[in-house]
């Protein structure tokens, strides 16, 4: 850092390509408001979204600046009134990315809505993506999908990062579980998680197959990350009573569920985000995560790490069509590129 009140951030001024707007930046150490905290970043997710953002392709972030990092994992440095941990405690959250005070910096802003502690076992690394990917899977399939045991899940992008998660999870909820790929890679990477079956819509005789593993029911659960053609795709598989999770859009176009259908067959479309949770359902799935990673049901897919001068490689290299879960970090002697 140069001097007490300057941090570094990875910042665009201007929505662009990661080359032409992406800058690392000395910019001033923010100040926490009432329910946020500082923290000092130790390890950031990268997904879609922050490639989405520096674009101006997400919608939560509608004008520059765009400042990438949503999710992090760090040390509490200072806090504003309300903030619910105290100064030293190692916390996963949310940055400020919406209002260009990201993750991909030496210092993040984090609110008390997101906060939690980071759970013991996970290293820094794991522990930067597991909100958005686990927390979100277990929020999505058990709570808003109540996914039981014996029913069977699909999970559209099974290798992304919150695709994989919930392959996981779904299979710790006693799930038949069929995730989708397009690369021989992708599916190889799905079934290293525990998916039952690996398919690809776009063939025609996956919809064969999945009547075959269902007994001509259908799918009683989707969990959706990709949208678009996927989504429709996914739609016309469903066994009456099916929940259909809306979860992400990577193919750029959001699922589009037309009404009648959904009232002539049957089923529930519900949108899944983690701003959503409430805290009784915080507390629960925080609780049952941490006996998953104790029984070894779960375990995060770390598959890159970059060091925090690579995060242009990192973007333009791993946030499109990346497999498993992404991590820049700002440990320095843990800074590595595995590909």
């Amino acid at each position: 850092m140069n001097g007490a009140q300057q941090m570094k951030r990875w910042q665009a001024a201007l929505f662009g390509e990661v080359a032409d707007v992406l800058r690392l930046e000395d910019v001033e150490l923010p100040a926490p408001g009432p329910g946020e905290a500082r923290v000092r970043v130790l390890a950031a997710s990268l997904a879609l979204p922050d490639l989405m953002m520096i674009r101006g392709d997400y919608p939560f972030l509608p004008r520059p600046p765009a400042s990438p990092g949503q999710e992090v994992v760090g040390i509490v440095d200072a806090v504003g009134p309300g903030f619910p941990h105290p100064v030293g405690a190692r916390i996963v959250g949310n940055s400020r990315a919406d209002i260009g005070i990201g993750g991909f910096a030496e210092y993040t802003l984090v609110p008390g809505w997101s906060a939690m502690p980071a759970i013991e076992g996970l290293t820094d690394e794991q522990a930067a993506g597991f909100p958005g990917s686990f927390h979100v899977a277990h929020i999505g399939l058990h709570h808003r999908g109540r996914l039981q045991s014996g029913e069977t899940l699909l999970v559209l992008g099974g290798a992304g990062r919150t695709g994989s998660a919930a392959i996981q999870i779904g299979k710790a909820l006693g799930a038949t579980v069929i995730a989708t790929a397009r690369t021989e890679a992708k599916a190889d990477f799905c079934r290293q998680q525990g998916a039952d079956h690996v398919l690809d819509l776009s063939d025609p005789a996956s919809r064969e197959e999945i009547d075959r593993i269902t007994a001509g029911r259908g799918v009683d659960v989707v969990y959706d990350t990709v949208g678009g053609a996927a989504a429709s795709d996914a739609v016309q598989v469903l066994a009456p009573g099916a929940r259909f999770l809306i979860v992400g859009f990577a193919s750029g176009r959001p699922a589009s569920i037309d009404a009648q259908d959904l009232l002539m067959r049957d089923y529930a479309a519900i949108g899944i985000l983690s701003t959503f949770r409430d805290e009784t359902e915080k507390a629960a799935t925080v609780a049952t995560l941490t006996k998953m990673l104790a029984a070894e049901q779960v375990h995060p897919p770390v598959t890159a790490v970059y060091p925090f001068d690579h995060v242009p490689e990192a973007l333009t290299t791993r946030a499109e069509g990346g497999i498993g879960q992404t991590v820049i970090t700002l440990t320095r002697s843990l800074g590595h590129t595995v590909r």
